[in-house]
């Protein structure tokens, strides 16, 4: 889908060297709207005239406001329910270099998301699938053979992140599996 001011390039970062900041998960309008579960506490993220890689292709946002937990957002080139439906499903990626580094001991959605999680009594648990924005602290999301597992981002709880070898190790409640 390269049509109408959308490229697709080989100067693209490697899928390694980007982040994912959000996720289609539907088409809105029949203007070719997206709606966006957005991965990204960056306020501007999704402001007109940023670029996102979806698809190994640049798309570059022409509007975008917030609907009912979601971002609405119109790329240009998009421009009808069809081609909206074809991007159902995929990442909206950025360069890491167009991430800045957080404090020690912090991380981003993504570096979370697919994170095996393992308990100092149990061993392994499942893997983080989706992250959940409580206000007061995150709660990941852990599909435990089949069933969800609700996580609370605390430090009791969580006991290390290592990102680099794709692990959580937690410290469980009591009765909360």
């Amino acid at each position: 889908m390269s049509e109408g001011g959308n490229s697709r390039t080989d100067n693209l970062p490697n899928p390694e060297q980007r982040a994912i900041v959000g996720v289609v998960v539907g088409a809105h309008g029949r203007y070719g709207e997206v709606k966006v579960k957005s991965f990204s506490d960056n306020d501007e993220r999704f402001f007109p005239s940023n670029k996102m890689i979806i698809c190994d292709t640049i798309f570059e946002i022409t509007k975008s406001r917030n609907h009912k937990g979601l971002v609405l957002i119109k790329f240009m080139g998009v421009d009808d329910p069809s081609l909206a439906q074809r991007l159902i499903g995929s990442n909206l990626e950025v360069p890491m270099a167009d991430i800045p580094d957080l404090p020690q001991g912090f991380f981003y959605h993504f570096e979370i998301l697919g994170l095996a999680v393992v308990d100092k009594q149990m061993g392994l648990i499942g893997q983080v699938v989706d992250i959940l924005n409580t206000g007061s602290n995150d709660v990941y999301v852990v599909d435990y053979s089949g069933k969800e597992i609700l996580i609370p981002a605390i430090k009791s709880v969580i006991l290390a992140v290592d990102v680099k070898n794709h692990l959580i190790t937690v410290d469980l409640p009591n009765g909360l599996v």
